[in-house]
C-alpha cells in the first residue's frame, strides 16, 4: 500500500487489481486493499457495506463453489477508476460454467477500494447462482 498522501498511478492500480483478482480466486483477500467504508455490489452477493463485511463476502464467494477462477482479460484504470474484464470459470453442482465478468471499482489515492461493482453475464449467472 502506498504511504498516506502518495497518489498511486493508474498502472500501479492495475497491478494491484490483478493481484487482488488472482488472490480472490484462491479465497485470499487483503483487507488493506479496502477503505473502512467500502461498498460492494454484485450479481452474487447483493450490496455489502464496510471493509470487514466486504472482505468476508469475497472470501465466501470462492468457497461457495466447487471451483471459482477469475482470469483478468483486460484491466484499465485512471485516477479514480479501475475496470477489469474477467474470464470467469465456475463449477457448481457438478456443472462447469464459463462466463464474462466485469468489475468497476472506485479507488482512493492510495489505491484502496471505496466502491466495487461485480457483474456476471445474466445467462451464466442463472446457471451458477446458489439455490
Amino acid at each position: 500500500m502506498a504511504d498516506a498522501g502518495t497518489k498511486l498511478t493508474p498502472q500501479q492500480k492495475i497491478e494491484m487489481a490483478r493481484k487482488a483478482i488472482e488472490g480472490t480466486s484462491r479465497g485470499e483477500v487483503n483487507p488493506e486493499g479496502f477503505s473502512g467504508n467500502a461498498v460492494m455490489r454484485g450479481s452474487l452477493m447483493g450490496e455489502i457495506r464496510g471493509r470487514d463485511a466486504v472482505v468476508a463476502a469475497l472470501k465466501k464467494i470462492a468457497a461457495m463453489f466447487e471451483e471459482f477462477r477469475q482470469e483478468p482479460h483486460a484491466i484499465l484504470a485512471d485516477n479514480e477508476h479501475v475496470v477489469a474484464l474477467i474470464n470467469l470459470k465456475v463449477k457448481s453442482r457438478g456443472k462447469t460454467v464459463e462466463a464474462q465478468q466485469v468489475m468497476v471499482v472506485h479507488t482512493n489515492d492510495q489505491g484502496q477500494v471505496t466502491e466495487l461493482w461485480a457483474m456476471i453475464e445474466p445467462e451464466a449467472l442463472k446457471q451458477i447462482q446458489p439455490r
